[in-house]
């Protein structure tokens, strides 16, 4: 066996990359890494008792050229005996509509397409052709847009069952194989043209650097690991934090409008900035930039009872001391339409969670002290009844309370922020407030024993 071949197997063992049995996907583009990878995982497989597929996916970029490419791997399957998988996109149409780079868009679209072929033929494993050359490139590329050890780890040699078997061999050593073997490949002249980021540092800086460092592939595989290490550990201890200290916030008015999850502002503080900056990208799924980690932080730190933030894809806001983070742009703020109760009926009141009923009750002996359920005396009432959110000037006296005050001094006493307000039902008539859910009734329309009253409920919704 051949010292190409002897370097994958060494390297594919220490990450339990090829399995006993099942199909392996093998991602062929055509060019020189790939072909040389299938022919790699064929002779591989005899030895491993696995089975080998290929798929290519042709992103419809380079006109001619591109069908070109995919009629040559599928003949060369097909001479091969190797089950062969295609799949094809507007790689340009699909950047555009999603407001993506064509690297991006190719990218997601071309592995989207692998997963779904593995999906198909229950393969166990999907190998990609990426080399030495390409984890440096890689590294080089995210070192210019300002990443982390996350992105300065380059690309890992196994993720889930996404396996890189040459990412230790350099693109020599697979032209050296390809010739050996005498393995055809198609050329992609795109990579000779300077319009891509990629091709950018291959053409002009990584010649550069191997003139300071001729074992540049090495030295960079050697930072990556040792980058990929700090990345897990710090990942664990921010994934500590997100398991024992998150507080996950239900939809319901009392808890906050939308679902959510919150955290101790000084508690997020007091970790280290390796840590803090973890979590927030936990929580709000890993795509904010270095400024953003700071804008929560900043938050954070700020000492006002109530405050919020916009950002890509999530709504931060402060609440008295702790920090949530909701999904999506959600903030309540225009409450819900008012309802008007009529005996027996049933209501759901839109985006509170909650399920309002009305019925006529004779009352006991026992004082009704429910924050959910509510007894008016129906000769005290005046007007119509009406279930509304809070509005500017309105003032309750609770029962067995002396005076007055406005909801909005209510709402602060029980610390209800700000967004979560204008989603709880305020129960009302002509002559104003009568009762508050989650607050408590009134002192006006209390009824008592043997008296005609109009219940009011609230039940949360399932």
């Amino acid at each position: 066996m051949s010292d190409f071949l002897e370097k994958i197997i060494e390297f594919a063992g220490e990450y339990d990359m090829f399995p006993e049995t099942g199909i392996m996907v093998t991602c062929v583009s055509g060019g020189a890494d790939s072909m040389c990878l299938l022919e790699a995982m064929l002779e591989i497989s005899r030895r491993h008792g696995f089975e080998v597929c290929a798929a290519h996916y042709n992103h419809r970029l380079r006109g001619e050229e591109s069908d070109r490419d995919e009629t040559f791997v599928r003949e060369y399957c097909s001479v091969r005996g190797v089950p062969f998988y295609s799949g094809s996109g507007d790689v340009r149409d699909h950047a555009v509509k999603n407001g993506l780079g064509i690297e991006k868009a190719a990218r997601d679209m071309r592995y989207g397409f692998f997963y779904e072929a593995a999906e198909k033929t229950g393969a166990v494993r999907i190998a990609t052709a990426h080399t030495a050359d390409d984890n440096a490139e890689t590294m080089l590329i995210n070192f210019t847009r300002g990443a982390g050890t996350a992105g300065l780890s380059g690309i890992p040699p196994r993720r889930g069952s996404l396996i890189r078997p040459m990412l230790r061999l350099s693109r020599e050593d697979v032209l050296h194989f390809s010739e050996e073997r005498n393995i055809p490949y198609m050329e992609d002249t795109s990579n000779s043209l300077d319009v891509f980021t990629r091709n950018k540092l291959r053409h002009n800086v990584i010649p550069i650097l191997r003139g300071i460092n001729p074992r540049l592939n090495e030295a960079a595989a050697a930072t990556a690991a040792i980058l990929r290490a700090d990345e897990e550990y710090l990942s664990q201890v921010a994934e500590e934090f997100v398991k024992g200290k998150l507080r996950v916030e239900s939809g319901r008015p009392e808890a906050g409008s939308g679902a959510g999850v919150s955290a101790s502002a000084n508690e997020l503080l007091c970790q280290p900035f390796a840590v803090s900056s973890r979590v927030i990208r936990h929580i709000c799924g890993g795509s904010l930039s270095y400024e953003h980690v700071k804008a929560v932080l900043e938050l954070c730190r700020r000492r006002t009872a109530s405050d919020s933030l916009s950002l890509p894809g999530v709504t931060v806001y402060r609440e008295y001391s702790r920090i949530v983070f909701v999904s999506g742009q959600t903030t309540g703020a225009d409450g819900f339409e008012p309802i008007c109760p009529e005996e027996g009926s049933s209501v759901v009141i839109p985006g509170t969670g909650l399920n309002m009923s009305c019925k006529s009750v004779i009352c006991g002996d026992t004082i009704n002290k429910s924050l959910t359920s509510f007894l008016f005396k129906y000769i005290d009432l005046c007007g119509k009844i009406c279930v509304r959110p809070r509005r500017e000037g309105d003032v309750i006296g609770f029962y067995g309370h002396n005076g007055t005050k406005t909801l909005k001094k209510a709402f602060i006493e029980h610390r209800i922020p700000v967004r979560k307000r204008a989603l709880i039902p305020v129960i009302a008539d002509d002559n104003g407030v009568l009762a508050v859910y989650g607050l408590g009734t009134g002192n006006r329309a209390v009824p008592g024993p043997g008296d005609l009253a109009l219940q009011i409920t609230f039940v949360e919704t399932t």
